[in-house]
């Protein structure tokens, strides 16, 4: 179906408004209406957004936003919230939109109907916003039938991250036309506001609360039982709450990382994890963040209540010395917040794990982290901070709170400062096959040669000042 086509199909719609005039109750409508006109005039908002509904925005695209539809041949009280058509030349794209503001949530009737409507309008997509939040926007909160969503696309969007897409283009000066940036900053100015009706906060379920009790009391957990579920959504959702706070605080793209079967089907996500919480009592997560060293990781321990975070590194790959791999670490760290803070090595073949705080290493070097009698290299290292939430754990405010500021701190105290190991790159050859560079001396035999001379320049050089200096060389690089 053309554009022209399915606004003649149109019995009712208003073109979105910037400023709508609509009763004071009607804060959906108010919040729908100024993202959609936002979406209409600030075509790299709408790309931001959008393109992760599969719309497919360029430079030549024209985007139209509807409001209160309804359509020939559908139930006139059926009105999605709006409607958004986006044509490139002769290609259309469009999209339902239902939304919802406050503590209401997504209701799974309304949705299938949405979903129909779409389907008899050859509308593309269904896209839902709500105070809701989902890893992913194909990842949706409202289980539906995926006979339902076959041929017409279902997405979703927590206001807090179309929010976050805002703040971001403004961060990074991507919207330079004067008028465009200053709607986009109104639109912030207004999403943050209390009367807007969207929730800036999230709350853990009342499952997280009696599944914390009931591990705490030594009952089994039931992979069927409704609080568990409702426990794992909880965490899912504090996922990627999380990622978009976190995507404010830096001024760049935060993400959850997913392995590629959770990202293709929601389902198998939620099975494993409700398999993990009920047979180890902990729930994990991984984020990624641009540029560094490595994925954070958060660990909600129920039997210990602790919130572990933790980022992983490999080892250097070129020290032939396992204190100056460990040092190539430590010197990374000097400097950082150390509370709580510990260091695990851990070591090839089936050499067990070690450990230390990071406030000791720093002290006293970390001669204790090496095993006895071993002359294996490290293979990675782990630095890990615990944070013991006592009663806070089962807390459904509370908890998240702590997250959102420890993950912050945590970032902030240890994970900025990391750099991962990279190789050096190789040495051009020489025409007998040895790496030319100096006479094909390494630098460390270079350096000590220029020293040696500069003794010898000075009044001779006995045996023994020359292997004493060229110890303390070899302890210096390697240091």
């Amino acid at each position: 179906m053309n554009a022209e086509k399915l606004r003649s199909n149109l019995i009712k719609g208003s073109p979105a408004r910037l400023v709508p005039v609509v009763a004071d109750s009607k804060k959906e409508e108010r919040a729908t209406s100024v993202v959609l006109a936002a979406f209409t005039v600030v075509p790299d908002f709408a790309h931001a957004v959008l393109s992760d509904a599969g719309a497919p925005i360029g430079k030549r695209s024209t985007i139209q936003s509807f409001t209160e539809v309804s359509f020939k041949g559908d139930n006139p009280k059926s009105r999605p919230d709006g409607l958004i058509i986006v044509t490139t030349g002769k290609k259309m794209w469009s999209a339902l939109v239902e939304s919802k503001v406050g503590q209401s949530e997504l209701n799974v009737d309304q949705v299938e109907e949405y979903i129909n409507i779409a389907k008899a309008q050859g509308v593309d997509a269904v896209i839902t916003v709500s105070n809701q939040f989902a890893a992913l926007a194909t990842h949706h909160p409202v289980k539906v039938s995926k006979q339902k969503i076959r041929s017409t696309g279902l997405f979703h969007f927590s206001w807090l991250s179309i929010l976050s897409k805002a703040l971001l283009l403004i961060e990074s000066k991507v919207v330079d036309d004067v008028e465009q940036a200053y709607i986009l900053n109104e639109l912030v100015r207004f999403l943050r506001h209390d009367y807007s009706g969207v929730t800036r906060g999230l709350r853990m379920s009342p499952g997280w609360k009696s599944t914390c009790l009931e591990v705490h009391q030594g009952a089994p957990l039931k992979k069927s039982g409704n609080e568990v579920s409702e426990a794992v959504a909880s965490w899912h959702q504090l996922q990627k709450y999380l990622a978009i706070q976190l995507s404010v605080a830096l001024g760049k793209p935060v993400k959850t990382s997913l392995p590629r079967r959770h990202v293709k089907d929601p389902a198998s996500r939620l099975h494993d994890d409700i398999h993990d919480l009920t047979a180890k009592h902990a729930l994990s997560a991984e984020i990624e963040i641009p540029n560094t060293a490595g994925r954070v990781v958060l660990t909600g321990d129920f039997l210990r209540k602790t919130l572990d975070l933790s980022i992983r590194l490999d080892a250097p790959g070129d020290t032939k010395r396992q204190t100056a791999s460990i040092n190539w670490l430590a010197r990374q760290l000097k400097g950082c917040n150390t509370d709580n803070l510990v260091l695990k090595a851990s070591w090839p073949k089936r050499i067990p794990t070690t450990l230390m705080p990071v406030a000791e290493l720093l002290e006293e070097g970390g001669g204790r982290l090496i095993p006895p009698n071993i002359k294996d290299m490290p293979s990675s290292f782990e630095l890990v901070r615990i944070i013991d939430l006592g009663a806070k754990f089962k807390s459904v405010k509370a908890f998240v709170e702590i997250a959102e500021d420890e993950l912050v701190k945590f970032y902030g105290d240890v994970c900025q400062n990391l750099t991962r190991w990279v190789a050096k790159p190789p040495r051009v050859k020489s025409s007998s096959g040895t790496a030319s560079d100096d006479q094909s001396q390494s630098d460390e035999q270079r350096l000590i040669s220029t020293l040696i001379g500069e003794k010898q320049d000075r009044g001779g050089l006995q045996p023994a000042d020359e292997r004493s200096l060229s110890t303390s060389v070899s302890t210096f690089l390697n240091w």
